[in-house]
């Protein structure tokens, strides 16, 4: 396919295989509109409340989505990967404005294009449009699937899962030593840094977790130990979804 935009794109060959495969069928014109965004890891890059005037599709990275409240505290909701499409949503939906921050979980690779000219091509490819339509349906239906699950799941099996998805994204020599807060971990699960720590303490009781510190570390055994105890609880596998 040519056009200067898979030029710029040509450093990272994963993300312009998928940029291609998605929007192969789209007009010079979507394609004039587009650039190639590279942001950092820890970048805010949109803002709760900011105005959709840019669709942001992200081809390489992971990105958190966060609310954040009046009194300081931030809590990370979910978590995407490549392909995601921010503000599409929305912006189909008429809806003018994000209703939470995105920041870079890693560096990313996006490509930006004004929402006008991506709900122009949206609206003249059936394709395009039927193969979006497609993503964002399955998506809704999966998250009220699994936000039911996470709603019945204990204080222990949310810690548990918590961990087992933070182990999958940073293990190293099958070892991993978690870079996380009890803070930051009652406000992702939603429960009191109380509750976490005595969830901690049950679990390094258990041999489940080991503590140093501060820091939290988790050994590949431990880790398996966990995945079972929760497919045990739940009988339920697939926890990266959740």
């Amino acid at each position: 396919m040519e056009h200067p935009i898979f030029e710029k794109m040509a450093r990272f060959p994963m993300a312009q295989k998928l940029f291609e495969q998605t929007f192969k069928n789209a007009s010079r014109v979507f394609f004039d509109n587009c650039n190639v965004v590279t942001l950092q890891e820890g970048t805010k890059f949109v803002t709760a409340e900011e105005n959709i005037d840019t669709i942001w599709i992200l081809l390489l990275g992971q990105v958190k989505v966060i609310e954040e409240y009046i009194t300081g505290e931030e809590y990370i909701f979910t978590r995407f990967d490549a392909l995601e499409v921010f503000g599409e949503i929305e912006g189909i939906a008429g809806v003018e404005k994000f209703r939470a921050s995105l920041i870079t979980e890693t560096d990313c690779v996006f490509v930006t294009v004004p929402l006008l000219i991506y709900l122009h091509l949206l609206k003249k490819n059936n394709e395009i449009l039927y193969e979006r339509t497609h993503c964002i349906l399955k998506y809704v239906l999966e998250e009220g699937k699994n936000n039911r699950k996470y709603l019945k799941m204990s204080a222990v099996d949310r810690v548990k899962l918590y961990l087992i998805q933070h182990y999958d994204s940073e293990n190293a020599d099958g070892r991993s030593i978690f870079k996380i807060t009890r803070q930051q971990i009652a406000n992702e699960t939603r429960y009191s840094v109380k509750t976490i720590n005595r969830v901690i303490k049950k679990l390094r009781d258990h041999g489940l977790l080991e503590i140093s510190g501060q820091k939290l570390l988790m050994t590949e055994s431990q880790y398996i130990c966990l995945l079972k105890s929760l497919e045990e609880n739940l009988g339920y596998s697939n926890f990266s979804k959740l």
